[in-house]
């Protein structure tokens, strides 16, 4: 699972970073929603969390963690 979870953040890392400024988003939105849907559950819970951690680490310094979560009840991000 740790390669699988190595290979997702190669995705989120790429696709932040060429995030517009300004942006809401959570990680599905980062990853493709289908995509998201097509990984093992396990892989997109450990994913989410370890994101959630780095964030809240300060890991991603133009990123903030958002109170409210989405229609899905997915954890929320803005990148500054």
């Amino acid at each position: 699972m740790q390669k699988n979870l190595k290979n997702i953040f190669c995705v989120i890392d790429f696709q932040l970073d060429h995030l517009p400024k300004d942006s809401l988003f959570s990680l599905p939105d980062l990853y493709g929603n289908e995509a998201w849907k097509q990984l093992y559950i396990g892989d997109r819970v450990m994913a989410g969390n370890a994101f959630r951690r780095e964030v809240l680490k300060g890991h991603y310094p133009d990123v903030r963690l958002l109170s409210e979560k989405d229609r899905q009840n997915r954890s929320r991000y803005h990148k500054s």
